[in-house]
């Protein structure tokens, strides 16, 4: 399964985890990630999330809030 279609039929579930505000592709040592954009990291929110989706590595990012312009 690609990338691209697990961030699709996963992400839904990912958002409605508090302090989640996003879901994207991304990058880590030239191997694709799924990039999990957090509000701020906690270790309460690091212990819901998953390490893996799918057998893609998660990577989490502290973005801050994420507000459309």
């Amino acid at each position: 399964m690609s990338i691209t279609i697990v961030i699709e039929r996963r992400s839904p579930e990912l958002l409605e985890i508090p302090g989640v505000v996003g879901v994207a592709q991304g990058a880590h040592e030239g191997r694709s990630v799924v990039q999990v954009l957090v509000e701020r990291r906690t270790p309460e929110l690091m212990a819901k999330l998953p390490r893996t989706l799918d057998g893609f590595p998660v990577v989490v990012v502290e973005s801050g809030e994420i507000r459309s312009q």
